[in-house]
């Protein structure tokens, strides 16, 4: 346990048991041995003190479903509930009971996933249809009873179905607002926030019967989360099959007093490419309701769809992502505020989890045009952030100044990670993907028609990538050619003339303040001389600054002693 977690009502954390524990070790073991020997949990441990969050996106305040209840329970009480896990899981084969993903070492999501389309990938069946369960409020309403029964089922000794239904009684929560305390006695539902909650959930799940024929069926769970597939080689037999086996959740559901939600239950045609024009009934029953099929389901925090294009799953994403930076800039400038090193980190830490979360399932999505322009889209504000360069560079300028790669290539090398940790690809396999990756992008970028300075600033990504460069507002106004000039000023109509106020006169362009404008001569000289020391001719050669630390250092100096003091604006 977490050394700094929220403690119960004793206020006693992790860490003061950790400190203390050279005094206490003794007899904090003899309590435990004799809590497992007698199968007594303390009542103080059953009580827990609630702390009320509001969720996400719910807008109306004035309705409890918008809020969701933390449970925080005495870290003695966890630390008793993990020793009843590891006898339970010596006991029995609880793990290996059904398709269950959830709460299993060695299982996630993506699991869940896997199976559901390695299973659908490689039936025989000409249809495969998917139905998925929704479990209203699962883990506060389960029943008790069948619970102990189930334990006793899958081999659970005495002592650890007496201490388990000990575990169970007398539990109560307590709620303090203000100054008013409200308690409650507990009669059902896994404890919240508890470590034995999940095992008792999986046990509960373990009752759910395997199909018989695993040719024609497969069930999938990750924790309450059901999909059940039905495959035949003709729609109507998979229908008939499939309102059979609901007929089967129904009376599982029943035993542990569980309803579904049938009105957000849904249907769709996994493989066979069907379209909606069909239904099926929840079970066998006259009354039973009915359940219209859909062309997408999210499933898992993933939208499937029958053609596993995974493009609406992509859309949806850049809709919900895209704001993320957007806030971010909205509280900073070019030369305040978020920093591009902390831009850098978000980035990193925060944007690219979150977009590539499964992205194991869906990275073949990335392949469409439409979505590779949407990614493109998305992910130009944290390359603003990142560079602090002017909003009208384009995205081919932004991923070779900030040396990152375009998003839908960063997601495909992230799948092609997430197959090398897992075993499925070689080390050596993942380099060559990663060479094949930057070989892409540098010829999408010289083939791009757009940032032709940057080209010549920056005429290999592929080194870019590989080089620490650290980044400022002026120097991506001269690496991208998108800033304080004249020239692409009045490009703008920002402006009533593009000529330079130097004596030479002409277009103020990046190029012409950087070789030849009349009021940069003292900071070009030191630019030349910069390039003397290093053997470099003048005027530079394309990608000149990017030979050396001390030849972009001093490109840096040059933007910003030439750019920072303007006096003609």
């Amino acid at each position: 346990m977490k050394p700094s977690k929220a403690p119960g009502l004793d206020g006693i954390t992790a860490g003061m048991l950790r400190k203390a524990w050279p005094l206490i070790k003794d007899t904090t073991t003899q309590l435990m041995n004799k809590c497992l020997e007698n199968a007594k949990f303390p009542d103080c441990w059953k009580v827990s003190r609630l702390v009320i969050i509001p969720k996400s996106g719910k807008k109306d305040k004035s309705n409890p479903k918008s809020y969701r209840p933390i449970s925080l329970l005495p870290t003695m009480s966890k630390a008793l509930e993990r020793l009843i896990i590891t006898r339970l899981e010596s006991e029995t084969s609880l793990n290996e009971i059904g398709n269950q993903h959830g709460f299993v070492a060695g299982r996630s999501t993506i699991t869940a996933m896997k199976s559901l389309y390695n299973w659908t990938d490689g039936s025989k069946c000409r249809h495969v249809f998917g139905v998925f369960l929704d479990i209203t409020g699962a883990f506060d309403n389960v029943k008790w009873s069948p619970i102990l029964e189930r334990l006793h089922e899958i081999g659970a000794s005495v002592r650890s179905i007496n201490m388990i239904n000990c575990y169970l009684n007398n539990r109560h929560a307590e709620l303090k607002i203000e100054n008013e305390v409200r308690t409650r006695q507990l009669t059902r539902g896994c404890p919240q926030g508890s470590q034995l909650g999940p095992t008792l959930w999986k046990v509960a799940m373990s009752d759910i019967r395997t199909p018989p024929d695993q040719q024609i069926q497969h069930v999938v769970a990750y924790a309450d989360d059901i999909a059940i597939l039905t495959g035949a080689d003709r729609p109507e037999t998979a229908f008939k099959r499939m309102t059979e086996y609901l007929d089967e959740m129904r009376t599982w559901a029943e035993k542990y007093s569980l309803e579904f939600s049938e009105t957000k239950t849904q249907l769709m045609s996994v493989k066979g490419g069907l379209k909606p024009s069909y239904s099926i009934t929840f079970g066998t029953n006259n009354e039973a309701t009915v359940i219209e099929p859909t062309s997408k389901v999210k499933y898992l925090g993933v939208i499937l769809d029958p053609r596993q294009s995974y493009a609406d799953h992509i859309l949806e994403l850049v809709g919900k992502s895209k704001d993320l930076y957007k806030r971010l800039r909205g509280m900073s400038s070019a030369n305040w505020g978020m920093s591009r090193r902390t831009a850098r980190i978000i980035y990193e830490g925060v944007f690219l989890p979150r977009i590539t979360y499964a992205a194991e399932i869906w990275w073949e999505g990335v392949k469409l045009e439409k979505c590779k322009k949407k990614l493109g889209s998305m992910q130009r504000d944290p390359l603003l952030a990142i560079t602090s360069a002017y909003k009208t560079a384009s995205t081919n300028c932004l991923t070779a100044v900030a040396g990152e790669l375009p998003l839908d290539l960063k997601i495909i090398e992230y799948a092609f990670k997430r197959q090398a940790k897992l075993g499925a690809i070689t080390l050596e396999a993942l380099k060559i993907k990663q060479t094949e990756l930057l070989a892409e992008w540098q010829r999408r970028y010289e083939t791009t028609d757009k940032g032709e300075w940057t080209k010549r600033m920056i005429p290999s990504v592929i080194e870019r990538y590989y080089l620490p460069m650290e980044m400022d507002h002026y120097t991506s106004q001269i690496l991208t050619g998108h800033g304080d000039f004249r020239g692409k000023l009045f490009s703008f109509k920002l402006v009533d003339s593009p000529t330079c106020e130097c004596a030479l006169g002409g277009s103020e362009t990046v190029a012409h303040v950087l070789l030849r404008c009349r009021r940069t001569e003292e900071q070009r000289e030191e630019l030349k001389e910069a390039l003397r020391r290093e053997e470099q001719a003048w005027p530079p050669e394309d990608g000149v600054f990017l030979r050396s630390k001390g030849l972009y250092e001093a490109l840096r100096k040059f933007a910003r002693d030439s750019l920072r003091n303007r006096t003609d604006r």
